[in-house]
């Protein structure tokens, strides 16, 4: 008969992104897919995603990190959620330094802190077209043409470990983003899911962006989302290097080098509360 276990978690907002923090570095457990959703069917905290600290496992590390999705299934990437991982190690005192490195999978977010309450995330890409060959063939605007319930949009994909689609369009608040988001779950070019940003346009500086989450649905803000639509942006000729991305709550600011590879997203992070689970 096994005996129930308690956790101590930490929630966090990332612009509006929530994110449920559970140190294990510091107590005993274990989170998985079914604990995670026990607390989530059990009500005993709303989060979009959960983030698992642990031992860190190569030398060069000072965290190792697992990811999951409320619904239990595992996120491979999640930069508002690396940037709420440096708050909690510095307030916690978990980790002194100002910068530090953590690994989810073979990920490594490099974290700073910076004066004033922003955090940001850098994180070396590459192949960030992974998986775009099982998609349609490209139209002339090297973009892949889908037809989702009854509309057709043209996304283009970028991976960055989790898969995003992103369409460039206007008038993103009157579209149907939650209806869209679950069908191309359901479309056999997306093994994986995918998640999908509506990304409207400004100026070449500046970009509006919506995103439905795989796993989640549609959340306040998506670090990877706004990185994936700076990276496209750029590889169309839409936008520049450095683009502030406004989503409903706030602004992420990401800069992408594609001479190094280089991406970094910096931003604020407000702590909301802590929480106790029993699994």
């Amino acid at each position: 008969m096994s005996s129930e276990v308690s956790l101590r978690a930490s929630k966090f907002s990332g612009l509006g992104n929530e994110i449920l923090l559970v140190d294990l570095i510091r107590q005993s457990g274990n989170l998985d897919s079914v604990s995670v959703k026990k607390i989530v069917e059990e009500k005993q905290a709303e989060f979009d995603q959960l983030i698992s600290l642990e031992a860190p496992t190569f030398p060069d590390l000072d965290i190792s990190a697992k990811i999951f999705n409320k619904d239990g299934s595992k996120a491979e990437n999640c930069i508002n959620g690396a940037r709420c991982v440096a708050k909690y190690a510095i307030d916690s005192d978990l980790i002194s330094k100002k910068e530090l490195l953590v690994g989810v999978g073979e990920i490594r977010w490099r974290l700073i802190v910076h004066q004033g309450g922003d955090y940001s995330v850098e994180q070396e890409v590459s192949d960030v077209f992974k998986g775009k060959e099982l998609l349609p063939q490209p139209n002339n605007k090297n973009l892949h043409e889908l037809n989702v319930l009854e509309d057709t949009i043209e996304i283009g994909f970028i991976n960055l470990a989790n898969p995003h689609g992103i369409f460039f369009t206007t008038g993103i608040n009157g579209l149907p983003l939650d209806a869209w988001g679950k069908n191309l779950q359901t479309l056999n070019w997306f093994p994986d899911g995918i998640n999908l940003g509506l990304a409207e346009i400004s100026s070449p500086s500046k970009v509006k962006l919506r995103v439905y989450e795989r796993g989640v649905g549609e959340t306040l803000s998506c670090g990877s989302g706004a990185c994936a639509a700076v990276i496209l942006g750029n590889q169309l000729g839409l936008l520049n290097e450095e683009v502030e991305v406004k989503f409903q709550k706030g602004s992420l600011f990401v800069k992408y080098n594609e001479d190094d590879k280089k991406l970094t997203a910096r931003g604020t992070v407000n702590f909301l509360k802590e929480i106790n689970l029993s699994l």
